[in-house]
């Protein structure tokens, strides 16, 4: 029922004009550190999670790994729209991870193989990066770059989902489900 009920906003977000309605703000930690987040683009939604890629040397890849919780929000502002989605993060099999690459455009798959490398580390200049793609285009002519061992895919396996709809003149609604034994419990929230 949650999951349906994404899909719906998301359709709506998109019929009123989002251009990229589809990105979350990914909260992660390490055990005792200070919460990191970061916007991912939602791969697919499934029945149970929400999938997004990243590389797995970035900070927020190794604290999913040391500390396999998170937390998502996406913010829907056409609607004044929120769901945060709280659950555990499991890592794609590198089966599925080069399923999802050969589903990727050429470019975005130059593009990927290009900054993956440095990701979240310091460099010089854009130009490096625009000068590495180039060459991956000449190195690979025609049809798909090699998958990129850095592209990885992770599941965000969803236990509680907060609705909220930002009320202008009344309250505002704001709904959470919890999954308890397989089952979503829905709740209406004070605001």
């Amino acid at each position: 029922m949650p999951f349906q009920k994404i899909k719906e906003w998301l359709d709506i977000e998109k019929s009123k004009g989002s251009t990229n309605p589809d990105c979350i703000v990914l909260a992660t930690a390490a055990h005792d550190a200070v919460p990191h987040s970061r916007i991912v683009a939602i791969k697919e939604i499934t029945d149970s999670s929400v999938l997004f890629f990243t590389q797995p040397n970035t900070r927020k890849a190794l604290e999913m790994k040391e500390n396999p919780v998170a937390s998502a929000t996406l913010w829907l502002p056409l609607q004044q729209r929120e769901i945060i989605m709280d659950g555990t993060i499991h890592s794609l099999h590198e089966e599925e991870n080069e399923s999802y690459w050969k589903e990727l455009p050429r470019e975005r798959q130059l593009r990927f193989a290009s900054y993956a490398p440095t990701s979240d580390q310091p460099i010089e200049s854009l130009e490096i990066l625009n000068q590495k793609q180039v060459a991956l285009a000449a190195r690979y002519p025609s049809g798909q770059v090699p998958m990129n061992n850095l592209y990885c895919g992770y599941r965000l396996e969803i236990h509680t989902f907060y609705f909220y709809t930002l009320g202008s003149n009344s309250f505002s609604e704001y709904i959470q489900f919890k999954r308890v034994a397989n089952i979503w419990q829905k709740q209406l929230l004070s605001p």
